[in-house]
């Protein structure tokens, strides 16, 4: 990406077996919390032949926040491929200090309230707990939550675009959003892809995903079943996987506030006031 490029890492020209120059691609997996950037790394993963052991999606497309990227490379189609996770909404530059050269981006976002009723669960005493901390509610569940309980986290959501008002790394996810959709608009090599349109037709998601890191002969059908194979090992992390899931969780009154509230934003991302009417993909250029 251009606005990488005085981060660039000093790095040695790596070659194959047959002293063939390798090409490396450093690619970054961007999302705001809890909007499927866990599948979109295993599907990546899929892609590019990662093997099912337990530490080589952390290995080979390590969560800065639990690791440190670049660590290790692999390798596929006569390429070097380094691959991150974040949820930080601007592409990062620097991690712990050290310089964060980023070749490419893939962003993922979902609809706010399935992001929001997806990260009460994941703050949930079952999951991660820890990630409630600074909730005004301990959450044992979202289906235990009460009415009223329901309402002070919709509130806050409602107020801050995110239940996490105090982390400026992530902001609204809105703002978030926004950020990734004008970088791709403005002809940086991001490519934004929905949660919703991966859901509904995994195969022509899979092969723009492919088609823009430059991968040839993907099958979406092995890569498709080699990702949830990888995610039904942590099941508990995806919770209910499903589109427009907010409608079982709140009432219309708080949709329709929501909706009133941020009309324009979820015009731009793609989402209609009809529920009867499948989502149209965001007027956004990849």
């Amino acid at each position: 990406m251009r606005q990488m490029e005085p981060s660039r890492l000093p790095r040695k020209v790596p070659r194959g077996a047959k002293g063939c120059v390798v090409q490396e691609c450093r690619v970054g997996l961007y999302s705001f919390p809890k909007c499927g950037n866990t599948w979109l790394r295993a599907i990546v993963a899929a892609m590019v032949g990662i093997p099912q052991q337990r530490d080589d999606l952390q290995n080979y497309l390590t969560d800065i926040y639990q690791g440190v990227p670049y660590e290790h490379s692999w390798d596929f189609q006569g390429r070097r491929w380094y691959f991150y996770k974040a949820h930080h909404n601007r592409v990062l530059d620097r991690h712990e200090g050290r310089p964060l050269a980023t070749d490419k981006v893939i962003y993922i976002y979902r609809h706010p309230l399935d992001a929001f009723l997806s990260y009460l669960n994941f703050a949930s005493a079952k999951v991660a707990p820890q990630a409630g901390d600074r909730f005004p509610i301990a959450v044992t569940s979202v289906d235990e939550l009460s009415a009223e309980e329901m309402e002070v986290f919709f509130g806050i959501f409602l107020e801050h675009g995110t239940l996490l008002p105090h982390v400026e790394d992530y902001g609204s996810i809105f703002e978030h959003a926004r950020h990734f959709i004008d970088l791709a608009a403005g002809g940086e090599a991001v490519h934004v892809l929905r949660y919703e349109d991966l859901s509904r037709d995994f195969e022509t998601e899979a092969r723009r995903i492919a088609g823009f890191l430059g991968l040839d002969d993907i099958d979406p059908d092995r890569v498709f079943e080699a990702a949830e194979a990888r995610t039904r090992k942590n099941g508990r992390f995806f919770w209910k996987r499903k589109v427009e899931n907010y409608r079982n969780y709140l009432t219309d009154a708080q949709i329709a506030r929501f909706e009133a509230r941020y009309a324009p934003e979820l015009r731009r991302l793609g989402y209609g006031r009809d529920p009867a009417a499948p989502p149209q993909r965001a007027a956004i250029k990849v």
